[in-house]
């Protein structure tokens, strides 16, 4: 049987839009969406509506609204949940008390061992000072044994012999209250001659004696710089000068005319003797308060010869405090060369600008005390004998340290015309000795 030939329109006409079935829609996906109704009932809708309601059922643009659950009836209601308590909560809370926010921390054990060990070192502290002060051979009362001036006993005289019968005691014995009989006369023997023995303890005797020899020369030499700076005139100072002065001379000086200035402090250093020379040097450093200025340290020097009496070494104070130094220094002059009585400091290097060759230099400081400040400076050449000094073991003077010298200096104009400096001409001595 031979199909019946069916009639196709074409697609644009309207005859074939509306005899063709409408095709169904294809499903959305989960993104576009996700809450489209199933395809099924898409498909029973009725054909000349189904183009209206897939523009309707499509989801509209923007931020998708999530829609409220859809209810399970056939899902039974979770009950409510009960609070289980532990066995351990109520014991627990029985046990540890509530600490209160304000309690106060206690102290450390550390800090309750430490204060008995204070009052231990405390009381250990004081019992030792007890002990020093009352005790008879305690340091301050051996202290003051040795300021006050020994009471030696005479030492025996040879010549003196001793009696032959030393006299009985009389007073409280018995047997002188009983009248012996008188021994019959026998010719009384040669009483043998007593020589003297030294005592036992002559060594500390010695050292006792010599001690309180140093304390009374330094003692004097307190003395003597005493009455030098609280002398009102020159006819004061007389006598209390090393060398001798005589009054037009001590006149002659401004500093040693009338009354020094005002002095602030004077601290002492140790004595140095030279038992060659039979010479004890007491060095001294005085402040003076000068007006105008700040406080001036100086050094200064008492001199014991021998058993002289101990003065002051002139010299020196008047190259320091005296202006002497000072004076010379302050601008350059022709003067032939001078002697001073300075601190010296050596530098190893010459950094000054003016000063002509100055690598090939190295520098000395001059000061007027060894914690003073500088006065000028003078300047050395690196090959000449005092570099040698100062590089010898042996030698007491060294880089960096202060030392007393007596040095010779001058200006040197021959270098360069144009840039003289002070030179170094010679150090006469590492003291104040002539």
């Amino acid at each position: 049987m031979t199909p019946a030939p069916v009639a196709v329109a074409p697609a644009s006409s309207p005859a074939a839009q509306a005899e063709l079935p409408l095709a169904a829609p294809e499903p959305r996906r989960a993104e576009e969406a996700p809450f489209a109704e199933p395809p099924a009932e898409a498909a029973t809708a009725p054909p000349d509506t189904a183009p209206a309601d897939a523009e309707e059922s499509a989801a509209p643009e923007g931020p998708k609204i999530r829609p409220e659950p859809r209810g399970m009836k056939d899902r039974p209601l979770a009950s409510p949940m009960s609070v289980r308590h532990s066995t351990e909560d109520e014991r627990m809370r029985r046990q540890s008390p509530i600490l209160s926010p304000a309690r106060r921390r206690e102290p450390s054990r550390v800090m309750l061992a430490l204060i008995p060990a204070v009052f231990c070192a405390a009381a250990t502290i004081l019992s030792g000072l007890l002990l020093a002060y009352y005790l008879p051979n305690g340091p301050i009362r051996a202290a003051r044994r040795a300021s006050e001036p020994l009471n030696l006993p005479a030492a025996p005289n040879p010549q003196q012999k001793s009696p032959a019968n030393p006299p009985t005691g009389g007073g409280n014995d018995p047997s002188a209250a009983t009248p012996q009989p008188a021994p019959s006369p026998e010719p009384a023997p040669a009483a043998p001659t007593v020589e003297p023995t030294p005592p036992e303890n002559s060594g500390l005797t010695d050292a006792r004696s010599n001690r309180e020899e140093e304390v009374s020369a330094a003692v004097r030499a307190n003395q003597a710089l005493d009455a030098f700076l609280k002398a009102k005139e020159a006819q004061a100072r007389v006598g209390l000068v090393e060398p001798d002065a005589t009054l037009e001379q001590l006149q002659g000086w401004p500093v040693t005319r009338g009354p020094l200035w005002e002095v602030a402090q004077i601290a002492y250093d140790l004595p140095q003797h030279n038992p060659k020379e039979q010479i004890t040097d007491y060095p001294y450093r005085v402040t003076f308060l000068i007006p105008n200025r700040k406080s001036v340290e100086f050094s200064m020097l008492v001199r014991q010869r021998g058993a002289q009496p101990p003065r002051v070494f002139l010299p020196a104070f008047l190259d320091l405090a005296g202006g002497r130094l000072a004076t010379y220094t302050r601008e350059p002059n022709t003067l032939e060369p001078a002697t001073f009585h300075v601190v010296l400091e050596p530098l190893s290097s010459c950094n000054e600008d003016g000063i002509p060759n100055p690598d090939r230099k190295f520098t000395l400081k001059l000061l007027p005390c060894t914690n003073g400040r500088e006065m000028v400076r003078a300047y050395v050449s690196t090959g000449s004998r005092f570099k040698k000094m100062l590089d010898e073991p042996e030698s007491s003077l060294r880089w960096g340290m202060r030392l007393r010298s007596t040095v010779t200096l001058q200006w040197n104009h021959k270098e360069d015309p144009k840039h003289p400096y002070l030179e170094l001409i010679d150090i006469n001595s590492l003291g104040w000795n002539p």
